[in-house]
């Protein structure tokens, strides 16, 4: 099934990843957060690591990628030098973690969903925004 998403992060103007569909495994229907957390992070940890095992005869950039990297201020040839895998389990770990902890918030079609175990409605039209959420600095005493 195809899932909508954007990332935002609090304090910036620009969403972080701005309205994208990724493919994940599963039809449109009944899911908990906790499953498509898991499946969402299964599918972005597999192309996390097809992109580690790549290899390139030529790595060379065209005029739009260097423009476009440029923008963010940094222009680099995408070569990998560390070709550790990542493990899936850690990751979803990792997110479902972070999720309780409240350090993102998931947003399905504008409604902000509390609870891992709460059950949400998915059909091709369903977009989920993750807000990614930081602590303000600051001493207690």
């Amino acid at each position: 099934m195809q899932i909508k998403f954007s990332i935002k992060q609090l304090g910036k103007k620009r969403a972080f990843i701005d309205s994208q569909s990724i493919e994940i495994a599963g039809n449109y229907g009944q899911y908990t957060l906790k499953e498509i957390l898991s499946r969402i992070v299964s599918q972005q940890v597999e192309t996390f690591n097809q992109k580690r095992t790549e290899k390139s005869l030529f790595n060379f950039l065209q005029e739009t990628d260097i423009q476009a990297q440029a923008e963010n201020g940094r222009v680099r040839f995408g070569a990998v030098y560390n070709e550790t895998q990542a493990d899936v389990e850690k990751a979803i770990e990792t997110v479902l973690l972070a999720f309780e902890d409240g350090l993102i918030a998931v947003f399905v079609d504008d409604e902000q969903i509390d609870l891992i175990s709460q059950n949400i409605a998915i059909n091709p039209n369903t977009t989920f925004t993750f807000v990614r959420l930081t602590f303000l600095a600051g001493s207690v005493w």
